[in-house]
């Protein structure tokens, strides 16, 4: 059990460092919060450097972060944190942004470098004259920074260990990949009876079934793939959009392809696991993320999720369905592992919730934070 292994790991003084960090702030604030408080709780000595910290426990020092915009704002982050750490000299540092010299820096947003690569379909001439504008040429220069000076590096799937080789140079022995855990309590599957419920307060008829994408930034995360997919489709299917409105654009493509009536836009939700729970099936046909733990915490509901390798969270799935695991966002290999999907008979796609749901067990808070003291353990000062 967790708790016994507490005693027997020597107290740290553990600095963290995001931007923003609380429960209700975003996925990345809330990574930092898990963390703080996981490790405040068993014992270390644990401080949030932050220009915002929701965190009533743990103890916070304020970095302020001036100007406007992001691209200010974390210019800004990037100069304030380095005066706070220089002040504080804390023994170990686990650096969530790109900030320098931190002991452990944990690379979970996109990699800049790569995401100019994969994010822009353009001539190699223009990739590189991007590079030069203010904004990435900033962004690559924190980039650079955080990693030639920090100790160590965490990344939350090997996909971004290969990248920070191919990229940085970076040697693998300098780079630990620890995954993401998942909140079992909130993410798990309903009864047949609740699930029920769900689905018919969403809409969801009888014997239709519900494809779930999620997700605020709609052109990374690959929406208008995916409506092309679906409208591709032999099977009519309902797909239910959440994590954004519905934009212009998306809804001019859907009444091209004629699928307008096949697809709810949902907003912004609070409540995910219950969509998570009510669906068939996941999409998420990503261009590129680190590890998007949208697709953990749906094979934790018990619904399979199909995405693309440029996910790290595909590391879960391939192994136990690599049909539903493309190389890229391209609407006919979409529409192919959809129909995969749809062609599996109810005992067929029964088997595969269960053996996802069976992985999704071995990704948990505690088990991470166990690899996280095990590392800061070994490779930074104790009290």
């Amino acid at each position: 059990m967790p708790g016994t292994q507490f005693q027997e790991i020597p107290a740290l003084n553990i600095t963290v460092v995001r931007r923003k960090c609380g429960f209700s702030l975003g996925g990345a604030e809330g990574y930092c919060a898990n963390v703080a408080s996981g490790l405040f709780k068993r014992g270390h000595k644990v401080t949030v450097v932050a220009d915002e910290s929701t965190l009533e426990a743990v103890p916070f020092e304020r970095a302020r972060v001036a100007g406007r915009g992001s691209l200010m704002k974390n210019l800004g982050f990037f100069m304030e944190t380095q005066k706070v750490l220089e002040r504080s000299a804390p023994s170990c540092v686990y650096g969530l942004s790109r900030i320098r010299n931190a002991g452990f820096l944990r690379i979970s947003d996109p990699l800049h470098a790569a995401w100019l690569d994969l994010g822009y379909s353009s001539a190699p001439a223009f990739r590189f004259l991007r590079r030069l504008s203010l904004r990435h040429g900033l962004l690559l220069w924190q980039e650079r920074e955080a990693i030639r000076t920090c100790g160590h590096i965490v990344t939350n799937s090997n996909l971004v260990k290969e990248q920070l080789a191919e990229y940085y140079q970076v040697k693998p022995e300098y780079v630990f990949t620890v995954y993401n855990g998942v909140d079992h309590q909130r993410f798990r599957p309903l009864s047949q009876q609740e699930r029920q419920a769900m689905r018919e307060n969403l809409g969801i008829q009888g014997g239709e079934t519900a494809l779930l994408f999620a997700g605020s930034d709609i052109r990374r995360k690959g929406l208008l793939s995916l409506l092309e997919a679906v409208g591709k489709l032999k099977y009519p299917v309902k797909l239910l959009i959440a994590g954004t409105d519905e934009t212009s654009e998306a809804a001019a493509l859907c009444r091209r392809l004629g699928i307008s009536g096949q697809v709810t836009w949902l907003g912004f939700r609070m409540d995910m696991e219950r969509l998570y729970q009510a669906a068939d099936l996941f999409c998420l046909p990503t261009l590129y993320d680190p590890f998007a733990n949208s697709v953990l915490e749906a094979i934790s509901c018990g619904t399979p999720a199909l995405t693309t390798r440029l996910n790290g969270a595909s590391e879960v799935v391939l192994p136990l369905s690599p049909e539903l695991v493309v190389p890229t966002p391209e609407p006919a290999e979409l529409s192919m592992a959809m129909e995969f999907f749809l062609d599996l008979s109810s005992t067929e796609k029964t088997h595969l919730k269960e053996r996802l749901l069976e992985r999704s067990m071995d990704f948990t808070w505690d088990r991470h934070l166990d690899q996280l003291e095990e590392l800061f353990k070994t490779y930074c000062f104790s009290c």
